[in-house]
């Protein structure tokens, strides 16, 4: 007896339904490939939009308008070593590709880091980062480099060979074949932006402070100023001790020994004009003085502007502690306009605040 076998005839229907679910599979998997996407893309504009606000903290600083990026490789590190050290950017060139491996830097660059060019030749730049770096901000740097942008910056935390860290407004930009055109390398150039941070960060406080002090700071606008020493300290005595305004006047050199002052002035702070003259102003500071905002405010005095407003607590002859909404202004020659001394003008607004605290209670 011949067995025959018979297959089973082609059922249409499974291979309809077997088409639909190879073609679900690919939707799901299309899905997935778009919600990735999606994420990587949310994830970079979360990246670049916090970048964005620290670099905005920086606008006014004129850090990133005055950098001026190389373009070819002899730009960045050139084969004249005098030119190289008398560059006074921190420079350092990389490979475009692998580790980004370094391959030269400049005396201000290892000045910066604390590194020697021979020890950095061949590795990459992890010898700088740690545990505060912004790897994601410095990811996304690359990456708009390989996306074919021409200068990119951002700001990270770098540290030193000694430990130390800093914070590092970086540039980057790519390094192009003078011949070909095409990109060979990447350059950094790294600038240290603490102090700017650390001055920023003082002047807040210190407007937080005034604000909370006096509101509207009604007593500031109030203020006027001298603007040359014979207004400040007029030789005609009466009308010098007439003046309710506690003025001091300084040198705008040195420790700022003071020069002179009024009768408010010594009322105020139980000193007598003898007793101060040629020293500086240590003796009305004391452990509770904002030495920050006031160096802050010198900075500021020499940056150009006209007037400073900074709360502080000063010690008068006795000890008496007392808070002084301190106005500073610089004093100018009537001849040659340059600034010869600064003037001061002290207003203990201790009870204004007794009174302001004792009314929100």
């Amino acid at each position: 007896m011949v067995s025959i076998l018979v297959q089973p005839a082609a059922n249409p229907r499974n291979g309809i339904e077997g088409a639909k679910i190879v073609q679900e599979k690919e939707s799901v998997w299309k899905r997935l490939v778009l919600i990735q996407r999606l994420r990587k893309r949310l994830r970079l504009r979360k990246i670049r939009k916090e970048n964005a606000v620290i670099l905005k903290e920086l606008d006014d600083a004129t850090v990133s308008s005055g950098i001026s990026v190389p373009t070819t490789l002899s730009e960045a590190l050139p084969a004249d070593l005098e030119i190289r050290i008398k560059d006074r950017r921190a420079i350092m060139v990389t490979e475009t590709t692998g580790k980004f491996n370094i391959i030269g830097c400049n005396k201000a660059w290892e000045n910066l880091c604390g590194f020697a060019e021979c020890e950095v030749i061949g590795k990459d730049s992890s010898a700088l980062q740690g545990p505060d770096t912004n790897y994601d901000g410095l990811r996304d740097a690359v990456s708009r480099l390989f996306e074919g942008e021409k200068k990119v910056q951002v700001v990270t935390t770098n540290y030193k060979k000694d430990g130390s860290k800093f914070r590092n407004f970086l540039t980057m930009a790519p390094l192009k074949d003078e011949v070909t055109g095409k990109v060979t390398h990447f350059v950094a150039i790294l600038s240290d932006v603490g102090d700017i941070y650390r001055r920023r960060k003082i002047r807040k406080d210190n407007e937080a402070i005034l604000k909370v002090a006096l509101d509207d700071i009604t007593i500031g606008s109030d203020v006027s100023l001298p603007t040359t020493l014979a207004e400040a300290l007029p030789a005609d005595m009466e009308k010098r001790n007439n003046d309710p305004r506690a003025i001091v006047v300084t040198e705008a050199t040195g420790k700022f020994n003071m020069i002179g002052c009024n009768k408010a002035w010594e009322n105020l702070c139980g000193f007598a004009e003898c007793e101060i003259i040629g020293k500086d102003s240590s003796v009305l500071q004391g452990p509770d003085t904002n030495y920050d905002g006031l160096r802050d405010a010198v900075s500021r005095l020499f940056e150009g502007e006209q007037k400073v407003h900074v709360v502080t607590t000063n010690y008068t002859a006795d000890g008496t502690k007392f808070t002084n909404f301190l106005t500073l202004g610089p004093l100018k020659d009537e001849v040659t306009g340059k600034v010869t001394h600064f003037v001061a003008i002290l207003n203990d607004i201790s009870e204004n605040l007794k009174v302001r605290n004792k009314s929100k209670a």
